[in-house]
């Protein structure tokens, strides 16, 4: 859900919002893709730790993004994100087959 959330504030009411499923290599992968601004390659690497957040003062915790990674790992997945500035940002979730 935290996905999806943050997707569609990232949009600001603009944009589209695009959920999808596939098998790929013994695994069933969730994307979640959006046609927002983008994330900062700068940020990338810091969006699942603690109490990071782009967000102003009291709009946000931090603690959204850092979440769900600790419970798709939690559960034996992965999660990947990619973003193109002024295109958007696709998050991956990927559990092996077997799990699922």
């Amino acid at each position: 859900m935290n996905l999806l959330t943050n997707a569609v504030q990232a949009m600001e009411g603009k944009g589209k919002l695009i959920i999808s499923t596939q098998a790929q290599n013994g695994s069933v992968v969730a994307n979640i893709s959006d046609t927002g601004p983008g994330i900062p390659k700068k940020y990338l690497t810091k969006i699942y730790d603690p109490f990071f957040t782009t967000k102003e003062q009291g709009k946000g915790t931090g603690l959204g993004l850092n979440i769900v990674h600790q419970l798709v790992v939690k559960y034996g997945g992965h999660i990947d994100v990619t973003s193109k500035m002024g295109k958007g940002t696709t998050f991956s979730i990927m559990f092996p087959a077997h799990l699922v």
